[in-house]
């Protein structure tokens, strides 16, 4: 019935993927009540920066990946970047919204990806069970977003923006579909995993325990915290450490095995040469930090200035942002718009069912 098998091996995994988000957890709430903005803003952003690094290492440091991809590698980020630019200068709040929407379908395909490296490592499921997990993450993060009370206030106020009328009974609405839809989903999948399993399919536990983990943490912050940053910061935690553990284990298992890789990578691929690969992802992560450490509009040349001409809407209990909650949008905006390319890199580079990302995993 049960096989259980590891991305990277037990007490590793325990670590990585089941405890850490419950420590990013703890560490995102510390931070909300001892830390200013500026510095809890400092905090997302050296959570963030290295896992960007470690994306461009993993993507430019096989010769063969580069070869395969490079049309995409090259093109991608000039319409990306330009995009950005004309949107801050647009309407800022919608390229941040749009920035959001974009980290939150990275992050719940991150995690999609993860339960089908444990069903791979441990070859268990159903031919089916990959499509029931895909739609797993999209249902429960999906819900989240559209429910939770930190969210609906975030896209209440985009929408209400584009003249979309709305009132509470819409809202309500929404969330009672919502609910109805995501609790019907996971009744199914319950009833998926026990049909596998009666047709001689066994499941492996830790693919379980770490999705739950998972949304755990993202559930209740959702509903605990009225903060962007704090938000920021314990999903950096999460997401960026098991992105840098997952790409260092590809990187390492890959190089041992293929050939076309070059020096830096093979350098950095040592285990033994681990504290190098830590200085360059921190070195990295300074010249980041020096490009926007005065004034995040710094980071723009001038040319991004930043204002949230928005009405409240008092019957659904959210009034207009305060100076504070702007500089939070936009930090977070900014910070996650660099990371735009790195999204989009991932959504073609990591395919688990790609016989040569298979090499690495």
């Amino acid at each position: 019935m049960f096989r259980i098998a590891y991305i990277l091996g037990r007490r590793a995994d325990l670590l990585v993927f089941i405890a850490l988000p419950f420590i990013a957890l703890a560490a995102g709430m510390a931070s909300q009540k001892w830390l200013p903005v500026t510095a809890v803003a400092a905090v997302g952003l050296w959570m963030t920066t290295p896992h960007h690094f470690a994306s461009w290492l993993r993507t430019f440091g096989f010769a063969d990946e580069f070869h395969r991809w490079r049309f995409k590698l090259i093109l991608g980020p000039i319409v990306i970047f330009s995009l950005v630019c004309l949107g801050l200068q647009w309407s800022p709040l919608t390229i941040a919204m749009l920035v959001m929407l974009w980290d939150h379908q990275h992050s719940l395909m991150q995690q999609y990806g993860f339960s089908r490296i444990y069903d791979f490592k441990a070859g268990t499921g159903s031919p089916s069970t990959a499509r029931f997990d895909y739609l797993f993450n999209w249902i429960v993060y999906g819900n989240m977003f559209l429910v939770s009370p930190y969210w609906t206030e975030i896209w209440a106020l985009e929408l209400y923006q584009w003249k979309v009328p709305l009132n509470a009974t819409i809202i309500q609405t929404v969330h009672t579909v919502s609910w109805t839809v995501t609790l019907v989903f996971l009744f199914t999948y319950v009833g998926h995993i026990a049909w596998s399993i009666s047709n001689g399919h066994r499941v492996n536990p830790m693919k379980y325990l770490f999705l739950g983990a998972s949304y755990f943490m993202w559930y209740f912050i959702a509903w605990y915290s009225s903060s962007a940053l704090l938000y920021m910061v314990a999903h950096r935690i999460m997401h960026g450490l098991q992105y840098d553990v997952i790409v260092y284990s590809y990187i390492h298992r890959k190089a041992a095995k293929t050939d076309g890789v070059r020096k830096i990578m093979a350098l950095l691929a040592r285990p033994q040469n681990i504290l190098l690969l830590l200085a360059f992802a921190a070195l990295y992560t300074v010249v980041f930090a020096l490009l926007i450490g005065h004034n995040l509009t710094d980071f723009g040349l001038g040319l991004i200035h930043y204002d949230l001409p928005y009405d409240s809407l008092r019957e659904l209990g959210i009034y207009n942002y305060v100076d504070a909650s702007g500089y939070q949008l936009f930090a977070v905006t900014l910070i996650n718009a660099v990371g735009l390319v790195h999204y989009y890199y991932d959504s073609f580079i990591w395919k688990v069912r790609d016989t040569k990302v298979q090499t690495g995993l």
